[in-house]
């Protein structure tokens, strides 16, 4: 089935997604949208959630990273498991190095790469528009002595580990691997010298991983995802866990930051996973995946 990927380019968690096309050497189609809303169809599909990216398979939308990988895989599940030391190195990377990794860049190289990525007055946009999105945020902000120790510790730990394997995975790269790279792909976008400071076998791994390319990526148009939809008639298997029940009305949006929500008809609910059914205006319906960890559940009237 034809995969989608919703994204633009100086995303991080985009670049986690674009290498994971890369590692399962697989062609995509790419549509490239703004940083931030307003993203036009888009956002008739996704109702109030704007992170980016998300992954289109046929009519289900894969509102997370994870769970976007496992739909690479036919939905396995067994290849985002990681035992629980690679879970906390994951969580450290992805919860706190990923917004830390900033402070260990200049301003003026973090505002002028945004300039060149958007213009003056799109970076204006921008700014406002992330002001808006952590207004409500529950995420813990390091100050930035405080996140620059974190990163060099970070830094430091990566160097350890890689000095006697090649990946963080092992002999091959993995889903920690990508986990723990696109942040600091992230700092190297911004200034391409930040690498001199870290260990060679950090520096050597992240060229590793940047030769993974992104697979094959076609052009796309809305009219071609629209009928990926319309010939998409997927089986839902409509298990709900307890006090929910399937059909249900109900809103589902992120627990952290970007807290916008999302309104929908409530299709598969477990331990790992939400699913929620969206109409769009032409007819066509929509599943959405979100996980369970990290994201908000509620009843609606």
């Amino acid at each position: 089935m034809t995969l989608v990927l919703y994204h633009y380019p100086m995303s991080p968690y985009s670049e986690k997604l674009r290498l994971a096309m890369g590692l399962r050497g697989i062609a995509w189609l790419s549509i490239q949208v703004s940083p931030q809303p307003p993203r036009g169809t888009l956002d008739q599909v996704l109702g109030g959630y704007r992170r980016i990216p998300v992954l289109q398979r046929g009519a289900h939308f894969y509102c997370d990273t994870r769970l976007a990988f496992e739909a690479l895989h036919d939905d396995d599940p067994s290849v985002t498991h990681l035992d629980a030391v690679d879970e906390t190195l994951r969580d450290w990377a992805e919860r706190e190095i990923f917004f830390a990794v900033f402070s260990t860049i200049s301003p003026i190289k973090v505002l002028g790469f945004l300039v060149r990525q958007m213009g003056v007055l799109g970076v204006g946009r921008f700014m406002r528009d992330r002001s808006h999105m952590m207004r409500d945020a529950t995420l813990k902000v390091l100050t930035a002595e405080r996140a620059r120790e974190a990163v060099d510790k970070f830094i430091a730990h990566l160097g350890a580990r890689l000095s006697s394997t090649p990946y963080l995975s092992g002999t091959a790269p993995g889903y920690l691997d990508l986990c723990c790279c696109h942040p600091l792909w992230m700092a190297t976008q911004i200034d391409r010298r930040v690498t001199s400071a870290w260990p060679l076998t950090v520096s050597q791994w992240l060229e590793r991983m940047a030769a993974l390319g992104h697979g094959e990526v076609l052009p796309a148009t809305w009219e071609r995802v629209v009928q990926g939809i319309v010939d998409n008639r997927p089986v839902v298997v409509r298990v709900v866990a307890e006090p929910y029940q399937p059909g249900e009305r109900v809103g589902v949006a992120p627990s952290d930051y970007a807290r916008d929500e999302t309104v929908g008809e409530l299709v598969c609910l477990d331990k790992n996973r939400i699913v929620i059914s969206r109409s769009l205006d032409l007819g066509q319906v929509v599943y959405l995946h979100f996980p369970r960890k990290g994201f908000e559940l509620r009843r609606l009237q």
